[in-house]
């Protein structure tokens, strides 16, 4: 019976959180979700003593999520239907597990540990053999910030525990040397920088007469103090190594462990899974052809599966794989698809066209247009299928980023009529946690294919078997293996031991091991690299000699640890293989690599900031926060260029996360203020939910900077509040913040004076507020301009905006147009729409449709690759508006009402109502003035208030107070309203007349 199914309560859950989470019930193990945040929702609860509510889970596992509780009810009804509906106790306030039949091995561990000096000797050795691996091993969850620091905590305070507990089996065991000696290597894999566990394992190895063994470890440790740490050990080392006059012999029958390297096994072929290929086949062969996407476990064979899929299609394809690591950076697995591609046969244009791909032209062009950053990729593709048949196959898409999701949908739609075919894989239940994947798959909907991968059929292993070991008997492989392909690769090795391997993690350990130990050494450097490995950095980081390496490279190759690629790179030939080379590393040693390779990698990122989202992770897994948060900002900026919104802001959030734990400075204030710069440019549009806490953390950080007289960050922070403030449709704070911005300006230096000197002016002339004061602004920022000799954006833009109140609408569309330009050019992408939102509004108003149309398409284009927000409704009204189409307005109106963009409804209405008016609708115009005067009421809109009520009234309508119109009516001057404005307040006074 299944487990779900089980009703007896008396039944104990048995659970091991040592080293990978397994559950089990009277022996049978439970198939837990593959989602790897619900195996790590299961952990915490398993390792808690108490119930949690579900607030602590959301913010510990789902802090950003856009629905943070249905994420948990979605893992929750994982857990039960594997567990079972008892084993869960929860209502809607809090979650818990029914302990009273429930055993951990933590929980074990934490009974003895808290009575270690009391407790038998035998009781702390069952105890020590609890500790079979790291604490929930690969379940660390860097993305999640607050479940990763309490995973963290935990594997140190047990790591601790564990030394604690190591150290007492040491001194209560010293009359047995070779049992004392297990506990002290033990010892040294918890710590390898602590000399004295070093000391000790020297001492027992030169007690039972291992003198060689015992200098090696010596040696072992000199090398890696002088690696790692830069220091050479003290003279106990050397003392240590004196070798003692009457060494204990040693036992006969000992293991010896062979150095060096097996014979090579013989390269197999592709075996079975023919019926998969059939049916790919037969997919990719409709028109439209559907999108396959082959799911299943690591080693599963998927990749494989994906490789020969590639090799029947012929040479035109790109192969590229997501990696783990580099989930932040922008179209990465394109990147490296691209490159993947032969230009064998390629003519010279495509070949020229790959290369600027390459190089990323397309985000370096002077000038941008709407197509140019997803279309190049599509006409890339699409020139290449004219020579034949493209394939494009991704690998591992459980991993692939925002940004890399949309090119791949945007190509899928826009390429359903050429011969270009698509073919994924993801290891099941991961892609789960990867919601912008989870948006993809749904999208293409009835054209998706999924695949999913069970084991090789008992005939297929068995010639997968006899294929890499063609003499002596596989079948014990092959029962053992249970149709895992990687699984059977291991076991089918000449060294391998199949008898003693209980599982796939045993073999591969065992594979490990047979390596010489330099070998271990650079392979344990390339694990923490992650998949693509830059030979000279791992061999740079590891301390190698370069003529050294190469041999070392050879023997990781023989022993098809890994495989060299192009450009310098080297892969692991498996990822469970690097996961288990990576999970032999102490914590301790872990993060010291990480630390180094962050430093080396450093080197390079403000010239090749692609580099700095690497940064970020090596920095982030070594503690190293200062150097996080620098890698956040240039990965943050990067993103923003290359209009990934959804990477910059979890980069940002990334950087804010270390800047955090900076101590108190000016550098700490700096670093928070570049990152809410991220943060704010590429939220703004969305969801203004988490606004208010944005602002109150970013208004301390503008406080302590004022305190540090920190000019240039005063004024940059003030001025994101305005923007804050602006998305809320706080009006007046955004105009205070405005001013106080401009008031910090005036200790800045030339350049940055000069662009928050026009970024104040421009933010009051857009907000309606204190004109005289913009106008002054206007004239200093353009004085300073001249006098520098600085082309800036928002000088153009705010003498724009300047001309644009003034009536000289000419004279703003030119400025507005020069202020586009250095928008693209510096690839300002919030900047660029901004210019763009009122380059087609002027447009609309000097009744220039074509341009309009024009404008608004290039802002739709931009918001479909940033986001929609409501950038998209806009440049739909926009376009409505310009063509007279009354039913599209309308449509386009609602979508903007949905966006909760009060500022442009009223903008549009009023418009729209002129329009009405024209073509003889007076009643459709007054109430389109009514619905803009109740829009620029709710956010206190003087300008556009005026203006609603100004047409109402000539329409034969009366809406807010009569009084304040005729007020406005007598000073036709007045320098609040736009000339726009006040033409209309003269009209409506001469009416009254």
């Amino acid at each position: 019976m299944p487990i779900a199914e089980r009703r007896n309560q008396t039944v104990v859950l048995k659970a091991e959180l040592f080293g990978h989470l397994r559950v089990s019930v009277d022996g049978q193990v439970i198939a837990l979700p593959a989602s790897k945040k619900t195996r790590g929702l299961l952990g915490y609860l398993l390792s808690s003593d108490r119930a949690r509510t579900r607030s602590e889970l959301c913010d510990l596992l789902w802090e950003d999520a856009e629905d943070p509780r249905a994420a948990l009810r979605w893992s929750l009804s994982k857990l039960r239907t594997a567990l079972g509906p008892e084993r869960l106790v929860a209502d809607r306030n809090i979650v818990d597990l029914r302990r009273e039949a429930l055993e951990t091995d933590l929980a074990s561990v934490e009974v003895v540990s808290s009575q270690i000096d009391g407790a038998p000797t035998e009781a702390l050795m069952r105890t020590q053999a609890l500790f079979r691996g790291e604490f929930l091993n690969g379940l660390d969850l860097s993305e999640c910030y607050s479940f990763h620091e309490w995973c963290q905590a935990e594997r140190s305070r047990l790591v601790r525990l564990h030394e604690q507990l190591l150290t007492t089996l040491l001194s209560r065991t010293r009359s047995d040397p070779k049992q004392a000696l297990e506990f002290a290597h033990k010892l040294v894999g918890l710590n390898p920088f602590d000399e004295a566990a070093h000391i000790r394992v020297i001492e027992l190895q030169f007690s039972l007469g291992r003198a060689a063994e015992a200098k090696a470890q010596a040696t072992q440790c000199r090398k890696i103090f002088r690696a790692e740490l830069g220091l050479e050990p003290s003279p106990a080392l050397e003392q240590a190594c004196r070798e003692p006059a009457d060494p204990m012999p040693d036992a006969p029958g000992l293991r010896e462990i062979n150095s060096f390297p097996s014979p090579r096994t013989v390269s197999s072929g592709f075996v079975g899974r023919q019926e998969e290929l059939s049916l790919i086949r037969e997919a990719l062969d409709r028109m439209p052809a559907e999108v396959i996407l082959i799911v299943g476990a690591p080693g599963i064979g998927k990749s494989a599966l994906l490789s020969e899929v590639g090799r029947h299609f012929g040479d035109l394809r790109l192969s590229a794989r997501a990696v783990e690591a580099e989930r932040l950076r922008p179209l990465g697995i394109w990147r490296d698809a691209l490159r993947s591609l032969s230009v064998d046969g390629v003519d010279a244009g495509l070949r020229d066209a790959l290369k600027d791909l390459l190089d990323d032209h397309v985000g370096k062009t002077a000038s941008r247009s709407k197509e140019q950053h997803f279309e190049p990729f599509r006409a890339f593709l699409s020139a290449l299928a004219t020579t034949g048949p493209v394939l494009v196959a991704l690998d591992d898409l459980q991993w692939m980023e925002p940004s890399s999701c949309a090119l791949l949908s945007y190509l899928v739609r826009n390429l359903q009529t050429e011969p270009v075919r698509f073919c994924l894989a993801a290891r099941a239940g991961e892609i789960d946690d990867n919601e912008a994947v989870q948006s993809l798959l749904s999208s293409l909907g009835e054209r998706l294919r999924r695949l999913s991968l069970t084991g090789l059929a008992t005939d297929d292993a068995l010639t997968l078997a006899r294929t890499l070991q063609p003499e002596g008997e596989v079948s014990e492989s092959v029962r053992m293996a249970q149709g895992n392909p990687l699984y059977l690769k291991v076991l089918s090795r000449r060294d391998a031991a199949p008898e003693t391997s209980a599982s796939l993690d045993d073999a591969l350990s065992n594979r490990i091991e047979r390596l010489s130990q330099p070998a271990i050494n650079l392979a344990s450097w390339a694990s923490v690299f992650g998949r693509s490995i830059p030979m000279d950095k791992a061999v740079e980081a590891s301390g190698s000699e370069v003529s050294e390496a190469l041999d070392l490279v050879e023997e990781l190759e023989r022993h098809e640890m890994t495989r060299s690629l192009d450009g310098g790179t080297c892969e692991f030939t498996h990822d469970l293989i690097r996961d288990a080379t990576y999970e032999r590393l102490s914590i301790t040693r872990r993060r010291l690599m990480h630390g180094r390779i962050a430093d080396l990698l450093a080197r390079d990122m403000e010239t090749a900031p692609d580099q700095a989202v690497q940064v970020l992770h090596h920095a982030a897994m070594s503690d190293r926060h200062e150097l996080a948060a620098r890698a956040a900002v240039l990965a943050g900026a990067h993103a923003l260029r290359a209009l990934a919104n959804a990477e910059a802001a979890e980069i940002a959030r990334k950087g804010l996360f270390h800047a955090e734990k900076l101590g108190p400075g000016p550098a700490r204030i700096s670093l928070f203020i570049r990152l809410y710069r991220c943060l704010v440019l590429a939220l703004s549009g969305f969801s203004t939910g988490k606004f208010p806490k944005l602002v109150a953390d970013l208004g301390t950080q503008v406080s302590l900077a004022s305190q540090h007289a920190m000019a240039p960050e005063v004024a940059e922070g003030e001025y994101l509040l305005s923007v804050l403030y602006q998305e809320l449709g706080d009006l007046e704070a955004a105009s205070q913040a405005t001013a106080r911005a401009a008031t910090a300006a005036s200790r800045m230096k030339a350049r940055k004076r000069v662009r928050q000197l026009a970024n104040s002016a421009r933010c009051l002339l857009e907000l309606g507020r204190d004109i005289p004061r913009a106008e002054e602004l206007c004239r200093d920022a353009r004085a300073f301009a001249d006098a520098e000799g600085i082309s800036d954006v928002e000088v153009f833009w705010s003498q724009g905006l300047l001309a644009y109140w003034q009536g000289d609408l000419a004279s703003a569309a030119e400025k507005l147009d020069n202020a586009l330009t250095l928008a693209r050019q510096s690839e300002d992408r919030w900047r660029e729409c901004k210019c763009l939102t009122w380059a087609a509004m002027i447009a609309l108003e000097r009744d220039r449709p074509a341009a309009a149309i024009e404008f608004a398409g290039d802002l739709w284009s931009l918001a479909g690759k940033v986001g929609e927000g409501a950038m998209a409704p806009l440049a739909e009204t926009i376009r409505a508006l310009a063509r007279d189409d009354s039913d599209a307005l309308e449509t386009a109106l609602a979508s903007l009402e949905r966006a909760d963009d009060k500022s442009h409804l009223a903008y549009t209405l009023n418009l729209a109502a002129e329009k009405a008016a024209r073509n003889g609708s007076r009643c459709i115009a007054a109430e389109l003035a009514k619905r803009a005067y109740s829009y620029a009421d709710a956010i206190d809109n003087g300008n556009e208030r005026a203006l609603a009520q100004a047409q109402a009234y000539l329409f034969g309508e009366t809406v807010g107070d009569p009084e304040a119109l005729w007020e406005w009516s007598r000073d036709p001057s007045s320098p609040a309203f736009t000339a726009r404005v006040r033409r209309v307040l003269s009209r409506a006074a001469r009416q009254d007349e």
